[in-house]
């Protein structure tokens, strides 16, 4: 038997606002569900004293109630084996390969710009770097900006193109919990 629950989440101030949105985006950015990724964020926030690695998913446990009870250790998303943004063949370039480097604290409309003309003059992965180096530093409004920005010159095909081997990358991973944990959520002090 599968066990269901519901949550609702409202936010009556600016501050939850934002962080109801900056979970969409994380959902949308690792397509899932914004249920799925709220239940995978509470799960680690209430287990944030233990080893977040023995927090489960929400599939998982449905999962194991669908199937024949059988021992084994749950799966959790940090014991999957993780993807290298080196097996994609579409992986960005290393910095020395890649062209001259883009100061990653420009504008967005120049982080954009200069992704354009260095993926006309040298390509994809070439201009993937740039990305990857922005995504080092920025923040999520700047983040935020340069997505939209990309979205403008891109078809939605095409910007998810873009974006696949720039997300399986160490920064773009650290700037996806800089920009969900950046201010600490009030309940992170509970204990």
């Amino acid at each position: 038997m599968a066990y269901k629950a519901q949550l609702v989440v409202r936010a009556r101030g600016k501050e939850g606002a934002s962080i109801i949105e900056k979970v969409k985006e994380l959902a949308n950015e690792h397509d899932t569900t914004y249920s799925e990724m709220a239940v995978e964020l509470l799960g680690r926030g209430l287990n944030a004293s233990d080893d977040v690695g023995s927090t489960f998913s929400a599939d998982d446990a449905a999962k194991d109630d669908a199937k024949p009870a059988k021992k084994e250790s749950s799966t959790t998303s940090s014991s999957r084996p993780k993807k290298s943004a080196s097996d994609n063949p579409r992986a960005p370039l290393p910095p020395e390969e890649a062209g001259p480097p883009v100061d990653p604290n420009l504008p967005p409309a120049k982080i954009v710009k200069a992704y354009i003309e260095r993926r006309e003059e040298r390509g994809e992965r070439a201009a993937a770097r740039i990305l990857v180096d922005f995504f080092a530093e920025a923040g999520p409004a700047e983040g935020g900006q340069v997505k939209n920005l990309l979205r403008r010159e891109y078809s939605d095909a095409d910007f998810e193109d873009i974006m696949e081997p720039v997300k399986e990358t160490e920064e773009y991973r650290t700037y996806t919990r800089r920009a969900l944990f950046e201010e600490p959520s009030p309940y992170s002090e509970l204990s």
